[in-house]
C-alpha cells in the first residue's frame, strides 16, 4: 500500500507540536513535521514547552514516528467463525475491557483499531481457543497520532 503524503489538514486539532528543529529526530517526528507544515497565516498553536526537551534526543518521550501503521476495521467476519461459546466469552471479555458501546463500534468498523488494539483482540481470541487465521474485516495505513498529550 502506498504511503500517503502528510498534509497540514491531516494533523489533529489538539496535537502538540515540537519547535525543536535542531533535534536529530526532527525529520521523522510527526510533532516537528506538524510545525513545519503550518501555514504562515496560522497565528497560534499548541507546542511542547522547550524546557521539557532537555534530555537525550534519542529518548524523547514526545517523539511520534512519521511511519504509517496498519489499522484495522471491524471483526464481523471473525465472529462468524466462532462457536457460540467462544463468541460469548470473546464478547464478554472485550466489553469488560472497554464498554458495550466501544465493543459495537469496533465490531462494526465504526472505530479503527490500532496495532496494539488488534493484538489485544487477537490475544482474547486465542484465549477462546481460536486456531484459524485471524483477519479483520478491512485494513488501511495511516499515521499513528497516538494520544494528543
Amino acid at each position: 500500500m502506498k504511503e500517503k503524503e502528510l498534509a497540514f489538514s491531516d494533523i489533529p486539532r489538539n496535537f502538540l507540536w515540537c519547535i525543536n528543529r535542531q533535534c536529530p529526530k526532527a525529520a521523522t517526528c510527526l510533532r516537528q513535521l506538524a510545525e513545519r507544515l503550518s501555514p504562515v497565516t496560522l497565528v497560534s498553536c499548541e507546542t511542547i514547552n522547550p524546557n521539557h526537551l532537555t534530555g537525550p534526543a534519542d529518548r524523547c518521550p514526545y517523539f511520534r514516528s512519521n511511519k504509517q501503521v496498519r489499522y484495522a476495521r471491524g471483526f464481523l467476519g471473525i465472529l462468524e467463525n466462532l462457536t457460540t461459546r467462544q463468541k460469548r466469552f470473546f464478547t464478554s471479555r472485550i466489553i469488560n475491557n472497554s464498554s458495550r458501546r466501544t465493543y459495537y463500534r469496533i465490531r462494526n468498523g465504526e472505530r479503527a483499531l490500532s496495532p496494539d488494539e488488534q493484538q489485544n483482540i487477537i490475544n482474547v481470541l486465542k484465549e477462546c481457543g481460536v486456531t484459524f487465521a485471524i483477519e479483520f474485516d478491512a485494513y488501511f495505513e495511516d499515521y499513528d497520532w497516538g494520544s494528543t498529550l
